[in-house]
């Protein structure tokens, strides 16, 4: 499967969240085990321990008593692995959520499913061959021009986009809100796009011949 939609920060994000469920799921069991309660021949072992205390058994019947439940395993040391990995999965995934925040652009980046519904489009783009980024979204998502005209893009969002093509080979580079970009084609063909800040934001450029 190509994941190359998504760019770095989407990557970033997936592994961190995987990292951080896989590490709490760790950190429950590991706690699971550290309070799960001591084994019966430990809590006989105290018992025959008092008893030899107050003098109701004698020494051959305490070394007798030791022999046959074993050493005590309540002095072992339990093993920590579980919790130990769980913190670390989990502060890993948080440093690398932080990362992927930051590649997005910050708090402005990462802006997109909560604020859709709250900004709608608001176009200033002129008709015909541009436009207009607003609400998340490239409208119109598919864009049909002539050979050798020029599309621009218009960020009237509040929240920072880009425009870059699918394959990597052109972009716009971060644009601001109120900023634009503009791209002539002079081959005909399909040209899709996407923003990197926002993965379901995808368009296409229809460029057919003069």
């Amino acid at each position: 499967m190509n994941w190359s939609f998504l760019g770095t920060g989407g990557l970033l994000w997936m592994v961190a969240a995987v990292l951080a469920v896989v590490g709490i799921v760790a950190l429950i069991l590991g706690a699971i085990g550290a309070t799960q309660g001591r084994p019966a021949g430990d809590d006989a072992m105290e018992i025959v321990r008092a008893r030899y205390a107050r003098g109701e058994i004698d020494d051959e019947q305490f070394s007798n008593a030791k022999q046959t439940l074993g050493p005590s395993q309540s002095r072992l040391a339990r093993p920590r692995g579980g919790l130990l990995l769980g913190a670390a999965l989990l502060i890993a995934g948080l440093i690398l959520g932080l990362v992927a925040w930051a590649s997005f652009g910050g708090y402005g980046g990462m802006m997109g499913f909560g604020m859709m519904g709250m900004m709608g489009p608001a176009p200033t783009a002129p008709a015909g061959t541009s436009v207009t980024m607003a609400g998340a979204r490239f409208t119109p998502a598919t864009l049909t021009i002539k050979t050798g005209e020029m599309v621009r893009w218009f960020n009237d969002d509040a929240m920072p986009h880009t425009v870059t093509a699918a394959d990597r080979s052109w972009d716009s580079g971060n644009l601001s809100p109120g900023a634009s970009f503009e791209r002539r084609f002079d081959a005909a063909g399909t040209y899709s796009y996407v923003c990197l800040y926002h993965a379901w934001m995808t368009g296409t450029v229809v460029v057919s011949g003069s």
